[in-house]
Order: C-alpha cells, then sequence, then structure tokens
C-alpha cells in the first residue's frame, strides 16, 4: 500500500479519538462551529521528529506502525496544547499567525485567545 495522503493525517485519525473538544468556542462561548485547534502544528512536529529518527516512511504501514510512538512522545502538544474556538474566532487566529503557523508561535496562541476572551468578558 502506498501513502495517498499526508503522513499527518495517519496520525490524526489515531489521536483524534483522543481530543477534549469542548462545547464552546473558549472566546466567545458560542456553541456553533467549533473547530479544535492545536497550537503546535502537528506536520511540522511530525516532520521533526521523522528527521530526528531518520526514519524514512514510504507507505502508509509504515506510518501506522510508527504514529503511537509519536502519539506518546507528543502528547502534551497534541492533546493539552490546544484550544476549541468557533470557526470565526479560529479563521481570525490563523489570520493573525498564518494559515500554518509556525512552532515559534504556539506560546503566542494561547495569550492571544486569552486577550480575545477578556474582551467578551467571559469568566470561567
Amino acid at each position: 500500500m502506498n501513502l495517498r495522503r499526508d503522513l499527518v493525517k495517519y496520525v490524526r485519525d489515531k489521536a483524534k479519538s483522543k481530543y477534549r473538544k469542548s462545547t464552546e468556542c473558549y472566546i466567545c462561548g458560542s456553541n456553533k462551529n467549533l473547530d479544535f485547534h492545536h497550537f503546535y502544528s502537528l506536520t511540522e512536529l511530525l516532520e521533526r521528529w521523522i528527521r530526528k529518527h531518520d526514519f524514512k516512511i514510504n507507505s502508509a504501514e509504515e506510518i501506522m506502525r510508527l504514529r503511537d510512538a509519536f502519539i506518546e512522545d507528543h502528547h502534551k502538544e497534541l492533546f493539552d496544547d490546544t484550544i476549541t474556538l468557533c470557526h470565526t474566532h479560529h479563521l481570525k487566529l490563523h489570520s493573525i499567525y498564518g494559515k500554518k503557523p509556525i512552532m515559534i508561535t504556539a506560546k503566542k496562541q494561547p495569550r492571544w485567545a486569552k486577550k480575545q476572551r477578556d474582551k467578551y468578558g467571559l469568566v470561567r
């Protein structure tokens, strides 16, 4: 079996059942059109991990065999460094940090989200 899609999609398929998506937007409290956002780019994390371990992945079977180790190594980034946003605020975050935010923005994004939430006056 050859790779028919991006490597990160194989990882996301395995990890997404454990995502803790909230029932409301962290910023505005909306419960409509919610998106799950990772502060750390899964694609960039996976690419760095593959380079670090010098893996050569040429098939779906290879990435599926390795994805549990990747998930274990990046548990915090995959499950804790995340946020649920309404689609509008998710698009706004990406308009500021880019379609594929680079890793150095991962610590800035939650600060931005908190500032936006404070503007809405939501208390949590």
